[in-house]
């Protein structure tokens, strides 16, 4: 439940804002009536007005918002934003989160921003901007801080942090060839949602890098999506077991769609790593326990110093770095292996 705001005790006493703000401080122009409901509403409420009074005198809301474009309660999502409001708590300041979960939602939010700007500094997390989106939230006169964002430079941001998604592939794709792998799949997801463009759908270029710098030829057919709902592992195991040449590694999206082959694999009798490498990314909880090879990185990390960051950026304060690439960590586990030998060779 989120505490209550100088503009809910205005409400509740049925006055303006300016003179709850003017009765609470003590000063005169406010009736012994209007002081006293105004006391009343307060205590009702639970609000504190010493944190409110100084947002009004300073100009600022004491909030920071925080914008998403796909399921807060995802894994990914969850963990940033719990790093953000960590690091908002500890300096005093409010979280205002939003979705923007399709075209219409999307569309409201930019549009209304200009007017709302009710926060001191926003946060945009893993979605692409357009121009006009870019445009938009420049104009605010809000810090902007991106996380993990494509294409959210100095046009249309003050900072940003985030894992080099592409760099971070190629390398995983290089470890593979070292280790003897040439037929190598990569499993996506597909396009749950055509109003926006993923920063981890980046990882495909680093992928494309990888095989080119080992002289490997893409496939068409090794390059397989696989949707949001369903049984994932069933529909990805099938679907790599009737490739020929069948992969001999396959790289994940996500650590969820890695667990869900690896059993369907093993359930199949397919040994991983023996015949099949399988590695993911991400290090979710359950990777670790389950000894999924993986890509960590820490969105509850790099959520607090995107926060950290606003928060300098909202009280007109230079950062020492504007531009971070987030540490991502390749985790060696169970899953991943040498090159089956080829019978005969």
């Amino acid at each position: 439940m989120r505490e209550p705001t100088i503009y809910d005790v205005a409400k509740e006493a049925g006055v303006s804002a300016s003179t709850v703000s003017r009765a609470l401080q003590g000063k005169n122009r406010v009736s012994d009536n209007t002081r006293a409901k105004v006391f009343e509403a307060s205590a009702r409420l639970g609000f504190t007005a010493s944190k409110e009074a100084s947002r009004l005198r300073s100009g600022k809301t004491g909030r920071i918002a925080l914008i998403v474009g796909n399921h807060l309660s995802g894994w990914y999502s969850s963990e940033l934003a719990e790093g953000v409001y960590s690091a908002l708590c500890e300096e005093g300041y409010d979280l205002l989160s939003y979705r923007v979960a399709d075209k219409k939602q999307r569309a409201e939010f930019f549009s209304s921003m200009p007017v709302k700007r009710n926060a001191d500094a926003m946060i945009i997390s893993s979605f692409a901007l357009t121009d006009q989106e870019g445009q938009t939230l420049r104009s605010t006169g809000m810090p902007i801080v991106g996380v993990n964002t494509m294409h959210l430079d100095d046009r249309y941001s003050n900072a940003s942090i985030g894992v080099d998604e592409v760099t971070t592939t190629r390398d995983l794709i290089r470890r593979l060839i070292a280790i003897g792998h040439t037929n190598i799949a990569y499993l996506k997801r597909t396009q749950f949602n055509k109003d926006f463009v993923w920063d981890a759908d980046q990882r495909i270029t680093g992928y494309h890098l990888g095989l080119e710098e080992g002289a490997i030829p893409r496939r068409d057919d090794y390059e397989i999506a696989i949707p949001y709902q369903g049984d994932i592992g069933k529909l990805a195991a099938s679907a790599i077991l009737a490739l020929a040449p069948r992969p001999t590694a396959v790289c994940c999206i996500s650590d969820e769609v890695a667990i869900c082959l690896v059993h369907e694999l093993r359930r199949l009798g397919i040994r991983v790593p023996d015949d099949i490498s399988v590695v993911g990314f991400d290090d979710r909880e359950l990777a670790g326990p389950l000894g999924i090879s993986t890509v960590r990185h820490e969105p509850n990390a790099y959520g607090r110093t995107a926060a950290q960051m606003a928060i300098r950026l909202a009280n007109g304060n230079k950062l020492p770095h504007r531009r971070i690439t987030a540490k991502a960590t390749f985790i060696l586990r169970e899953t991943m292996g040498p090159a089956p030998k080829i019978s005969g060779q």
